[in-house]
């Protein structure tokens, strides 16, 4: 009687499960499916996306002249003979790969493939701006000293103003400024000892002629989601595009619809929130005004939207009870 019975209930709850087998196969398609949960899932996964100071390998087969080796600038561009400046930052080496090549058929029509890997890269990175003839990041494997780092650019350009050069380095959550006075280069007494830290920048100025040299405090002041982080040496007013690309550019994550700019009139301060993607897609000057040495501009983040957060965490529930449910109507109908 017990056996008949527990067979009797079987039955029953195999009826009921049947009817919600559709619905459940259908919640695991659309997870499977869902473009955004797959992105999610990519990072998840672990797959290498590209960030300024990584260095890549280019390699095609039968074609000698491609082979280099390239490290991604602050802005995590890759500049590539003979197509120029490349956007590979935030890419995987697959996308890098497929982007490379559409790029170099422009040039090699018969390219059929292309092979790109990611080099030896060093844990500590330094960036590098102003008047140096190697701009952008350098990697190394250990934190270099000043003069080690200025051996490595290659030494700084003839107009650079090298007694009010200065190091940029975020500490307490702000950027704090180290005057380095480079003078010495000139006459062979050296640089003084100073230990660079993995994201420090340095910045060489421009003398330029007639202009008092820049002190930092006199520079516009970038920070939040720029490449790097630092104050931009300028003289007199300057469009806000070419401020923000001098400090490493918006970074993915830039909310560009709302950035904020501080400027002294002489008396006073006043804030303003600037919409830069009505400069990008239209074109309008609003979008992209002069600011001035001493200003201040903040990129802010992006905030994650609710497909991007909570979505998945809805779905991924789903997924688990679904999977529950189905393991628990195939032990029934076993």
């Amino acid at each position: 009687m017990r056996v008949q019975t527990r067979r009797t209930c079987r039955k029953k709850a195999s009826v009921h499960t049947r009817g919600w087998r559709p619905a459940i196969w259908l919640v695991l398609v659309v997870f499977t499916l869902n473009p955004v949960l797959v992105t999610a899932q990519t990072v998840s996964n672990g797959k290498v996306l590209l960030k300024p100071g990584d260095e890549i390998r280019i390699s095609a087969p039968g074609r000698p002249e491609l082979a280099r080796r390239v490290v991604l600038d602050a802005a995590g561009q890759a500049m590539i003979e003979p197509i120029g400046a490349v956007q590979l930052g935030g890419l995987t080496l697959v996308e890098a790969t497929q982007r490379l090549k559409q790029k170099l058929r422009l040039f090699y029509p018969t390219l059929d493939a292309l092979d790109v890997d990611m080099g030896q890269t060093g844990s500590v990175r330094i960036y590098l701006l102003g008047a140096v003839s190697q701009r952008g990041v350098l990697s190394f494997e250990a934190p270099p000293t000043l003069w080690e780092l200025v051996r490595a650019i290659g030494g700084p350009l003839d107009n650079a103003n090298l007694r009010d050069a200065r190091v940029i380095r975020e500490e307490d959550g702000g950027p704090k400024v180290y005057p380095v006075d480079l003078s010495g280069l000139n006459d062979g007494r050296g640089v003084m000892d100073f230990l660079m830290q993995d994201g420090d920048t340095l910045i060489i100025p421009t003398l330029l002629e007639g202009i008092p040299s820049v002190a930092a405090h006199d520079g516009v002041k970038v920070f939040g989601s720029v490449g790097v982080p630092t104050i931009v040496p300028i003289v007199e007013g300057t469009r806000l595009m070419d401020v923000l690309m001098l400090a490493g550019a918006p970074t993915e994550n830039a909310k560009k619809t709302e950035i904020y700019w501080v400027h002294h009139d002489g008396i006073r301060n006043h804030a303003t929130v600037v919409n830069l993607e009505k400069y990008l897609l239209e074109g309008d000057d609003l979008g992209n005004p002069l600011v001035y040495p001493g200003d201040t501009v903040s990129v802010e983040y992006k905030t994650p939207g609710w497909a991007t957060t909570t979505l998945p965490l809805i779905l991924g529930m789903l997924v688990a009870a679904s999977t529950v449910f189905l393991a628990y109507d195939a032990i029934i109908n076993d």
